[in-house]
């Protein structure tokens, strides 16, 4: 966890996964042919890292220079957090060693069950140690969290905003915003910045629920 530099509003601590307002990418979006001539979303100038999982990712520094955005995650650092299984809090890996699963703190409104042991989740992780200091802290989980431990995570898809060619070459933004589209079979994908990558997780075994 990194906290605010002296002279800040605030010295609370800033959560490894929340973005900064230094870190805004201004790079213009267009639209380039692929290798079989059909149109996908681009960089205008593109980098090595700007795709991952066939998807085009959002840019976004990792400089944390600026005032937190709280409630805002940092694209990169939500992605690196859901692949690497890190914890959203401190950025050190969330897995618990006695029982080698991923602990996750979420509420109703980030998780979707799929199954008697299965469930999707935008959110990342949260390491045992992080928790107490994440309920205490964060508004959001107010609202009857509860804790998983979870065996298994693997993407599934993704929260993307959609965009459309523009007359001169470039992207316009079609104003929708955080559609959750599947990483095959989505022709939306060559139209779309992916903002958070979405994780299936299985073997989850409930911990404890706040009412």
């Amino acid at each position: 966890m990194k906290l605010q530099q002296p002279g800040d509003a605030s010295t609370m601590p800033v959560p490894y996964i929340t973005a900064y307002s230094g870190e805004t990418d201004p790079s213009p979006l267009v639209f380039t042919k692929n290798h079989l001539g059909a149109l996908r979303l681009a960089y205008e100038h593109q980098r090595d890292d700007d795709r991952r999982l066939g998807v085009l990712r959002a840019r976004a520094g990792q400089s944390r220079e600026g005032r937190p955005v709280w409630g805002s995650p940092n694209a990169r650092r939500q992605w690196d957090c859901m692949e690497k299984l890190l914890c959203q809090v401190c950025g050190c890996p969330a897995t618990d060693d006695r029982s080698g699963k991923v602990p996750w703190l979420v509420t109703d409104d980030v998780f979707r069950r799929t199954g008697i042991d299965y469930g999707q989740t935008a959110t990342p992780p949260t390491c045992l140690d992080c928790m107490p200091l994440a309920l205490s802290l964060c508004p959001h989980l107010r609202d009857a969290p509860a804790v998983y431990m979870v065996g298994k995570a693997t993407p599934v898809s993704v929260q993307a905003h959609v965009y459309t060619p523009a007359g001169d070459g470039y992207a316009a933004f079609t104003g929708e915003h955080n559609v959750e589209l599947p990483l095959s079979g989505s022709d939306l994908l060559s139209y779309a910045v992916a903002h958070r990558l979405v994780v299936s997780m299985s073997e989850i075994t409930p911990i404890w629920r706040v009412q």
